[in-house]
Parts: C-alpha cells; structure tokens; sequence
C-alpha cells in the first residue's frame, strides 16, 4: 500500500517525529511512504530527501493560521488556499496510487477532507492536540470526521474531547512511543563528554526544559522558579533545549532572566540533533507545559533515559507519568511547586533513583516505539483490506 502523509506545520517538533516513525516502520514493511508539507518546513524536508521520501512541498498552504474567524480578508485566504491545494493535492495522490491519507493534526485534516471526496481514498486523522471545541467550529470538525475511517489521538485527554463532535466509534486513543535502543539509561564518560559541550561545568548539576521556543511550553515557570532552587542548590544550571525559532519570545525570555538575576545560569542551547544524548546529560527534566498537554514525547523520553521528571499535571500527562512513581507533578505556571520538586529530586538521591527506574519499566512496558508504530500499521492494513 501507498500512504501519504499530510501536515502544514513548518518545523519539526513531535507530530513530525512520531510521523517519521510511520514511514520508517510502513518502508520496512515493503509499503510506500509520500508526503505532502509546507515549502516553509525545510527542516523536515531535508529529512524526507535524506530517507529518500517523496514528496511535495507546496506553497498553497494559507498564510494565516486556520482558525474559526469572520474577519473578510482571512476567509478570502483560507478559500485562495483550500481551492489552490485540491487540485494539487489529488493529482499528487494519483500519481503515487496513494491509498491512505493520514493527515497529521488539524488543520492538515481539513485539506485532507476537501481534496479526497470523491476519490475513495481511505482518510486517517492523527490530532496531536488538544483543541478548543466550540458552537461554531463543531460542524467544521463534524465535517472532517465524517471523511475519516479513523481518528487516533496520543492520549485519553486528546480522544476524549473530539469525542465530543463525532461518533465513538470513529475515535480511538494511541499512545506515542520511544526508540528503547536510542533513548537508554546514561552510562560511561560519554555523558561527561556531552555535559561538557553543553557548557555544565564539572561539579554542577543541570536541569532541562525541552520544548519548541513557544510561551505555552512553560520556561517562564522554570525562570521563575531558579531563584528558590538556587537557594538550596547552588551549583545548578539551567538548559532551555529547542530550535532557537522566535526571536521574540527568546528576547523576553532573555530579560526575564536578567531580572531575576539569572545571568550565567540559564542558558539557551538551541535544537540538540541528539536530544537523547542531551537528555542523559541533565540531572532532571521538565516539562512545564500550561496549556492541557496532550502526550508530550519529552515525558516519555525522560523516563526511557532514566533522568528523574518533572511535570504539569495537565492535559494527558497524568496518562503517562503517575506522580511520586514515575515522575513529580505540579500545577501548571505554579513556581514555587516546580521548584520545591526539583530540590527533592536534587537532594534526595533514594526519591531520584527509584523516580528513574520506575520511569524506565513503564515505558518498556507500555511505550515502546515497536508497540506503537504495530498499532498503526494494523490500522493501516486493516484499512487495505475493508
């Protein structure tokens, strides 16, 4: 079988990642994997040409952000793209005798929905996030369901809201995974060799936040929280691991850390091509997300390389990390909670080496990458054969 794959973000970030899982898995099944993204996306272009993917970068996608607006000139966009992409599109599909669609997040499933009618091209809808659902955009989502023969989300938190718009069905809930043979534990002088290029001088400990540069990820919380962590834990840095993308917000970021007097401490590594190396290398992770998190990958990938987490209690992430097990958990935006977490995991050395086992064996458990990427090939042939 063929399978294309559909998303207009324009950097790669976890949607992205666990879709290249897919056609690694779906390519050493013998099957064919296209793709259809952004001529704006260039990083993940530059992967597709390295694993030999077709596909075609289009540069029809809208301009402006689809959302659920009233304002005359971003309707006109939306129409100009939406008309633009379906030509493309179906002959991108007929050209490649594409089979499935799997569309990656909304609004890549709105394109899919408009271009495949009529073409009996079978229609799966992967949402990553947590939308808001509402009067007016529930038909727009009533709409797309109705083009899909699945919709798959990465956690309970995520199915259970499009729920809300379509039958149940159609919705069914898919945990992400994690390669388990490149995401280990740390062992030998290799971490000593990454903490020194991270610039972790010898003798203090590091703690992480990894996320794309975007104010909802939380790295306010983590500033904020510096200060009382410092008081206890002097010899501490702190790493902010992601593509340097928005200027904007790093500058804002940059100046909060100079108000709080956090020159030299926190530092801004930009995007880590060995994240898991860099994972290793911290003394404890965060995931300060205040927005409802959907499935996080960061969460999974701490735990598989056994570094003790932190994490907001929002979203799916109760899903995947249980607290005083598997991980700590705190309020979102809370920093006086974050930082009392990581000073337990700094100086409780038992809590932190039992946090990191327990958080290894559930993912071996219930996140392996091979466990996830079966899931969807099932779905796929399943698909094939209906």
């Amino acid at each position: 079988m063929t399978v294309l794959y559909l998303l207009d973000s324009t950097t790669v970030s976890g949607a992205e990642i666990v879709m290249l899982g897919y056609i690694d898995a779906l390519r050493a099944e013998g099957h064919t994997a296209v793709a259809y993204i952004s001529e704006h996306n260039h990083r993940l272009a530059d992967v597709l040409r390295a694993r030999e993917v077709p596909f075609l970068a289009t540069r029809h996608f809208s301009r402006e952000l689809i959302r659920t607006t009233v304002k005359p000139g971003a309707l006109r966009e939306f129409i100009r793209s939406f008309t633009s992409v379906r030509p493309e599109l179906r002959d991108f599909i007929r050209h490649h005798g594409v089979q499935i669609v799997h569309s990656i997040s909304y609004p890549a499933s709105l394109y899919a929905a408009l271009s495949i009618r009529g073409t009996g091209v079978r229609h799966v809808w992967h949402e990553h996030n947590i939308k808001r659902i509402h009067r007016f955009n529930r038909p727009i989502y009533r709409f797309v369901a109705r083009s899909c023969t699945h919709v798959i989300g990465p956690s309970d938190a995520v199915t259970r809201n499009l729920a809300r718009t379509m039958p149940d069905a159609v919705v069914r809930t898919v945990y992400n995974g994690i390669d388990l043979q490149r995401f280990v534990p740390a062992s030998g002088a290799r971490i000593d060799v990454v903490r020194g290029a991270l610039g972790i001088r010898e003798g203090s400990r590091a703690v992480g936040l990894f996320g794309q540069m975007l104010p909802y990820k939380g790295h306010t919380t983590l500033i904020d929280a510096a200060p009382r962590i410092l008081v206890a834990c002097p010899d501490v840095q702190f790493l902010l691991v992601g593509a340097l993308e928005n200027p904007p917000y790093q500058d804002e970021l940059q100046a909060r850390i100079t108000e709080r007097g956090l020159a030299g401490r926190v530092r801004f590594t930009g995007w880590q091509p060995n994240v898991h190396e860099t994972m290793r290398a911290m003394d404890a992770i965060v995931v300060g997300t205040t927005t409802p998190e959907p499935a996080s990958l960061a969460l999974m990938e701490a735990m598989a390389v056994g570094t003790p987490l932190v994490a907001t209690r929002t979203g799916g992430t109760p899903e995947i990390v249980s607290d005083e097990e598997t991980g700590l958990l705190f309020a979102p935006g809370q920093a006086d909670q974050l930082a009392d977490r990581i000073i337990r995991i700094l100086t409780d050395s038992t809590l932190s080496r039992t946090l990191s086992a327990a958080g290894r064996a559930r993912v071996e458990t219930r996140f392996s990458l091979q466990r996830h990427n079966l899931a969807v090939l099932k779905l796929y042939g399943g698909l094939e054969k209906s």
